[in-house]
């Protein structure tokens, strides 16, 4: 019996979602995880990890409404994207000195016997500040405002105002003002590594990252593998300017309170290493988001 040969696929089929379904389910997701994570502070939950990701959860709605936003009619939505961008601020107050707190106990571990006490000190001054910051969070959480901002939120995910005719939007118009933007930072932060560089660079870099990830659902790969790419250099450059932070606070601690300046130097000695290295660290991670195949517009 002669074998009948398997169905081959339609070529001029495809797969690729309708540009509103594609923002649909970008804005759906994050808003999801937003309402998961926010939902478990408000319940009570003090866990760095359910602060990072409503922080992360708020950026993503956010920035993958800018980046689409030859899709969607971002102008219609401009308070609400305020107001997200606020809540996301509140949750970094937070989430930075999450980050802060488990660096210095790191450091805190290594300093001789008696500086332990005075370390221990500076630990607990920082976990008032984290605690008192985490308060303002649960207040916003909790507020009326807050609800308002989620019904508008649900309801933007659901069904996102659209711009009209549909029509997949065009990476070359949403990457190329964020690719000038990394480069000519990059630039400036070879000519002069200096901490406001490296912050600047950091801050570009997270903005190409999120339009990337937007544009996963219409590229493919391509944008997934410059987001991961970028997600390396925005990697090292957070870890330098966490040192950064680090190091002011310390020596703010060591101006208010000069029984506490000798910890708080042999602590930020520490901090000084990583913020050394990883300023020899980005270029390498530069190079690699720079080459270009990575580019996918």
């Amino acid at each position: 019996m002669a074998q009948v040969p398997a169905p081959q696929p339609e070529r001029h089929l495809s797969i690729a979602p309708r540009p509103g379904d594609a923002v649909r389910v970008a804005l759906v997701a994050a808003f999801e995880s937003l309402v998961e994570h926010s939902g478990e502070l408000r319940r009570g939950s003090t866990d760095p990890e359910e602060i990072h990701d409503a922080r992360v959860a708020a950026r993503q709605f956010r920035s993958r409404a800018v980046a689409l936003s030859s899709v969607l009619d971002v102008d219609a939505i401009t308070t609400q994207l305020d107001d997200l961008r606020g809540f996301a601020r509140t949750l970094g107050d937070v989430r930075d000195l999450d980050v802060l707190l488990e660096d210095l106990s790191a450091e805190a571990d290594g300093v001789p016997d008696e500086l332990r006490p005075s370390a221990a000190l500076i630990l607990a001054g920082f976990a008032d500040e984290r605690s008192a910051a985490l308060e303002a969070v649960r207040r916003r959480i909790e507020g009326e405002s807050y609800e308002r901002l989620l019904h508008s939120l649900a309801s933007i995910a659901m069904s996102p105002p659209l711009r009209r005719p549909e029509h997949d939007p065009d990476p070359a118009v949403v990457m190329t003002s964020a690719w000038k933007a990394v480069a000519r930072r990059a630039r400036a932060a070879r000519a002069a590594p200096t901490d406001e560089t490296l912050h600047a660079l950091r801050i570009r870099t997270k903005r190409a990252r999120y339009a990337a990830e937007a544009l996963e659902p219409f590229v493919g790969k391509r944008a997934a593998r410059f987001a991961r790419a970028a997600g390396q250099l925005q990697d090292v450059l957070g870890r330098h300017q966490d040192a950064v932070v680090a190091i002011d606070k310390l020596s703010n601690v060591a101006e208010r309170d000069p029984g506490l300046a000798f910890a708080a130097g042999w602590i930020s000695r520490a901090r000084e290493r990583v913020r050394v290295d990883t300023r020899d660290a980005w270029p390498k991670a530069w190079r690699s988001l720079a080459r270009k195949e990575r580019r996918f517009w």
